[in-house]
């Protein structure tokens, strides 16, 4: 580095820790042991899926860094690290690495070899990579004097620290939206009295009906998109009527991907498959078949793509947003299953998705409980739009601060 900043140094890893692999677990794994694995998915997914075993074949101390040294091509895991925080509980699996610092900063060190680009150009893209020891410790570290490090490591601490908070609340979220769709989507809103049903238990004064009972009444309410040649790559244009496709509903929000677009002709030509905005999209085929999102009501009119399903609601019976809530629940996602079609690719049998049955309170009662649950969808978005934040500041700030450009 040829412009390194005042006071810092280029060194090699070899010259500030203590290398140290792991060893094989897989003989010695135990859902009840003592001591937790630190294995490539552990790191990758920063603790979250955890092994454990009995035996503490290779122990790891507090304040150890440790480093992925195999992974697939283009995996997500080559030498990512994760910071040891507790004694006597972690032990070290095979292809994996501890460093140690001998006086530096772990944390920052921890920082500054995360993903370092150094090693990330031994993974060519095709065949798996495995980082030698040598090649390990041979990294390039600008290196800071001492206090600049613990600096540095306090700053990017507290940003993760804000987005690990953001994640409990993000992860109470979920569990809050979960409970109330299964409360609300089943018993409702303030009902004492209930009687039996297909469905099972449901309020006095619901229905259970077929989905195509809450459908606008036209033989296009529940459509797919146009099949095989009707609608191919030759029929696409550069600007027109845009295409919605199957994978702008895969989180279960409607995200636009990339659009394509088909000229007014072949729009007409197939006007079954339009599609407005307040239109609920399904995914038909593939692992995703059975996601639903309701096409924002500023979308323009347009067509679906042949690996699509277009429901529209009839809003005199129904609340678009409190049926879209029924897809997403877990009765529903158990039922979609069964409406797959067996082939190469499982695929949703449109005869029995109309005739799915589903629960039809009264429409204002359908009103309350989208709202509800709208409300939490909310501030979900809202604490996941907060995180990214952190995200990009955390990333701007490791620009600035891991490099020199800016000092501390």
């Amino acid at each position: 580095m040829s412009n390194l900043p005042e006071g810092w140094e280029l060194v090699q890893l070899k010259d500030i820790v203590k290398f140290r692999n792991g060893k094989g677990h897989e003989q010695h794994i135990d859902n009840n042991g003592k001591y937790i694995v630190v294995n490539s998915k552990f790191i990758s997914t920063n603790g979250e899926i955890k092994k454990y075993s009995n035996e503490n074949l290779s122990p790891l101390m507090k304040g150890d860094i440790t480093l992925v040294m195999s992974d697939i091509p283009n995996g997500r895991a080559l030498a990512k690290c994760f910071l040891i925080n507790e004694d006597n509980r972690y032990t070290l699996n095979q292809r994996i690495c501890s460093l140690q610092p001998k006086k530096d900063n772990n944390k920052f060190l921890c920082y500054k070899l995360n993903r370092n680009k150094y090693f990330m150009k031994f993974n060519d893209g095709v065949s798996q990579t495995n980082l030698r020891k040598n090649e390990v410790l041979e990294c390039p570290i600008e290196l800071p004097p001492l206090s600049e490090q613990k600096k540095i490591a306090e700053i990017l601490s507290t940003v993760d620290q804000k987005i690990a908070f953001v994640d409990n609340q993000i992860e109470e979220t979920e569990l809050l939206k979960k409970g109330l769709m299964q409360k609300l989507l089943t018993e409702g809103i303030g009902h004492s009295e209930f009687k039996d049903s297909e469905l099972g238990l449901i309020p006095v004064g619901w229905e259970v009906v077929e989905l195509l009972k809450v459908c606008e009444d036209n033989k296009h309410a529940i459509v797919d998109g146009p099949f095989g040649s009707n609608l191919k790559t030759i029929h696409f244009r550069e600007e027109g009527i845009p295409v919605i496709q199957s994978n702008f509903v895969t989180s279960g929000k409607f995200n636009v991907k990339e659009y394509v677009y088909v000229d007014e002709d072949k729009f007409n030509s197939e006007i079954r498959s339009k599609v407005v905005g307040g239109d609920i999209v399904m995914a038909k085929i593939g692992a995703n078949c059975g996601t639903s999102a309701i096409v924002p009501l500023e979308h323009p009119v347009s067509i679906l793509s042949g690996n699509s399903i277009k429901i529209s609601i009839d809003r005199n019976k129904a609340s678009t947003i409190f049926v879209d809530f029924i897809f997403k629940s877990k009765y529903s996602k158990n039922k979609l299953v069964e409406l797959k079609s067996v082939g190469a690719q499982p695929a949703i049998s449109m005869p029995l998705l109309k005739k799915m049955k589903i629960v039809k309170p009264p429409l204002e009662e359908q009103k309350k409980i989208a709202k509800i649950l709208s409300t939490t969808d909310e501030k979900l978005e809202n604490l996941k739009a907060k995180k990214e934040s952190f995200e990009e500041l955390k990333k701007g700030l490791m620009q600035k601060l891991l490099t020199g450009e800016v000092r501390v």
